[in-house]
């Protein structure tokens, strides 16, 4: 009864089960929702309080969210032991979340200058070895189900440091934070019992929803931002073009919640964003500010999914900092 393997096993079934039973995310975000109607109506004094300008606060969300989710992926990943294949692409998935995570901190502080290696070794020679140790060690024990898991997870976060120092080109803060959050719910997606997100193979309509929340305004959001509209469909085709990409929606919508596939999930998103293309380039215009509600609304609900209600509050302080309108009609004309 007490046999090491039999109570890993039972452990891990029993924790499947509760995370099919009860979305732990879902029931957060509802108890969270006190805090998020203060956060939205006190937010304005909040940001007066803590030095932030309306200006840049947009720029301040996508800098800290980034920051937040490489700590996430760091001390929230989950245990290779429930995994069901002892093959698995996941190390290097979340090698590449390190990375991209690394290298855009890298970038926004190459304008700090760090002590050269020689002055900072002989002044702290101690305290210097400790604080690489913990931090390299903490890294690498984010992957040890082989013997170059924590080699790769640090290599890395290093790696990733350094690129992002000696970049000559300027990252773009929304086209980068767009692909990380979209990779992001990828991997959750794919390993969903590694983030204690739900059980391979049996989430509910609910967990689906919670990962379309997040791949569908970005997708959107990169659609708006990069189209103009030109008025250039005439209205009889754009009526049938219209309900025909609705029609595949629907349909691919359906099919993902059968299969729960990455493939499937990033056709979803595919085809809402031909959608959302269609409509813009028939529309004469887009709404003001469009683009950065759906990205501030990405970031909310991968704040819910990731159960990190320090992001979602952010959004929320984002969302009222913009000027006013009717968010759900303009949605609509997306659609």
């Amino acid at each position: 009864m007490f046999e090491e393997s039999l109570v890993v096993q039972s452990a891990v079934s029993a924790f499947n089960n509760a995370a099919l039973a009860t979305p732990a995310f879902f029931w957060w975000g509802l108890l969270m929702v006190p805090l998020f109607f203060v956060v939205y109506k006190y937010g304005n004094r909040f940001m007066d309080m803590i030095g932030w300008q309306r200006d840049d606060s947009y720029t301040r969300i996508i800098k800290w969210t980034v920051v937040f989710s490489l700590m996430w992926v760091v001390l929230f990943g989950g245990n290779y032991n429930v995994l069901r294949d002892s093959e698995t692409v996941l190390p290097f998935i979340t090698a590449t979340i390190l990375f991209m995570g690394m290298m855009f901190v890298g970038f926004i502080t190459r304008d700090i200058k760090l002590p050269k290696w020689k002055s900072l070794v002989r002044r702290d020679k101690f305290k210097f070895a400790f604080l690489a140790a913990v931090v390299l060690g903490i890294i690498g024990l984010t992957d040890t189900h082989k013997w170059w898991g924590p080699i790769l997870q640090i290599v890395a976060f290093v790696g990733g440091a350094w690129c992002g120092r000696s970049m000559k080109y300027k990252l773009q803060n929304v086209p980068f934070i767009s692909a990380f959050l979209l990779l992001f719910v990828t991997m959750i997606l794919m390993q969903p019992e590694f983030f204690r997100y739900g059980q391979l193979g049996n989430l509910t309509i609910l967990h689906l929803i919670g990962v379309l929340s997040v791949g569908l305004p970005i997708v959107d959001m990169v659609v708006v931002r990069n189209t103009r509209p030109a008025g250039k469909i005439y209205n009889s085709a754009f009526v049938k073009l219209k309900w025909m990409m609705r029609c595949l929606v629907a349909l691919s919508g359906v099919l993902f919640v059968m299969t729960e596939s990455v493939p499937v999930f990033i056709g979803v998103c595919v085809l809402v964003g031909g959608l959302a293309w269609l409509r813009i380039v028939h529309a004469h215009s887009v709404p003001k500010y469009l683009s950065d509600r759906l990205l501030l609304l990405a970031i909310f609900c991968f704040g819910l999914v990731t159960v990190m209600p320090v992001i979602s509050c952010m959004a929320i302080l984002g969302w009222c900092a913009l000027p006013h309108s009717d968010f759900v009609r303009d949605v609509r004309s997306l659609l």
